[in-house]
């Protein structure tokens, strides 16, 4: 399974290798498994919490087409997309009135058949018989074969006069040039510019601090909860029949064995087909789900506030993106 994602920073401009780390809107998380970003498991310094109560429980295979309460409170793939875009715009058009020829590249828009992932999306993994059966437990590799591009190459003026953007404290970092061949430099460059013309209403270009709590904090509770240990239980009793031991699926997902490899081999396939299907067998991601769900739903009432001020702030940052996207203002 992999853990919730954690706030992200607005995703940087599509320039070289060398600048991405410094195009985020704010500086942020290292990234972990699937996009995410690390985080102790607070598991032990929760407090008590009485378990919430659940109505009826779906039977699940997968939950990647449901959403998660918290998703209302954070910025969803899609989101960031846009952000990112509207940033590309304005760092353009920036470096441009300096008379440099330069032109933000930014990711598109998701395909069809590659819908941006939501929280659910690897949340339960593995839960997809046709991935397991190709990968096992290893993620699969959506570049295999294919021939790294590189990125163009930036010049000195260009690099001087985008900047290195602004730091988690929101200043520019130390050392950046304050002009350019005589003309004064935005604070922080061209890049430092647009992430605060974003902001201006509102907003940081990341998933609000509280937000990201209840995310974490909801699927740390939940995988403690006495229903899902209960159906953990079941899950490696199903595991047991078929031959192997294991205690809850984070286990078998674990296995060092498996990490030790390059390439799933045999057996490591044969282990999550097996955990897939006695997920489904028993139910784990239906369960899981629905008791995370209302872990979520009582954070949210505890922090409403909070949280409702935090979507406004995101919601006032997304209204500047969409009009200096659809009118260059």
């Amino acid at each position: 399974m992999t853990p919730p994602r954690r706030g992200r920073p607005l995703p940087a401009l599509l320039l070289t290798a060398a600048l991405t780390a410094a195009l985020a809107l704010t500086a942020g998380c290292a990234s972990g498994p699937a996009g995410t970003t690390a985080a102790p498991s607070p598991s032990a310094t929760l407090a008590p919490m009485e378990p919430p109560p659940i109505g009826d429980v779906p039977r699940l295979s997968r939950a990647d087409d449901r959403a998660l309460p918290i998703e209302t409170y954070l910025l969803s793939g899609e989101q960031f997309r846009q952000l990112d875009a509207a940033q590309g715009v304005l760092v353009t058009r920036c470096v441009r009135g300096f008379g440099l020829d330069y032109s933000a590249l930014t990711p598109t828009a998701p395909t069809p058949s590659a819908p941006a992932a939501t929280q659910t999306t690897h949340r339960y993994d593995p839960v997809d018989i046709s991935d397991v059966s190709a990968n096992g437990y290893h993620s699969p590799d959506p570049d295999r074969g294919k021939k790294p591009g590189a990125a163009p190459p930036l010049g000195p003026d260009v690099t001087t006069v985008l900047g290195a953007g602004l730091g988690p404290d929101g200043r520019p970092a130390p050392g950046t040039a304050t002009e350019y061949r005589g003309r004064q430099l935005p604070s922080g460059g061209c890049i430092a510019d647009a992430q605060r013309r974003l902001a201006a209403r509102g907003g940081t270009g990341r998933d609000a601090d509280v937000a990201v709590g209840v995310n974490y904090e909801g699927f740390e509770r939940s995988r403690q909860d006495p229903r899902v240990l209960a159906v953990f239980g079941d899950w490696s009793r199903c595991m047991a029949e078929r031959g192997y031991s294991y205690g809850t699926p984070g286990d078998a997902l674990k296995d060092p064995r498996w990490g030790a490899a390059a390439t799933p081999s045999a057996e490591e396939v044969a282990t999550a087909t097996a955990d897939v299907e006695c997920k489904a067998r028993v139910n784990v991601v239906g369960v899981w789900f629905t008791v995370e769900s209302a872990y979520e739903q009582e954070l949210i009432r505890q922090r409403l506030p909070e949280l409702t001020a935090a979507k406004a702030a995101n919601d006032a940052m997304l209204a500047v993106a969409a009009s200096v996207t659809t009118t260059g203002a």
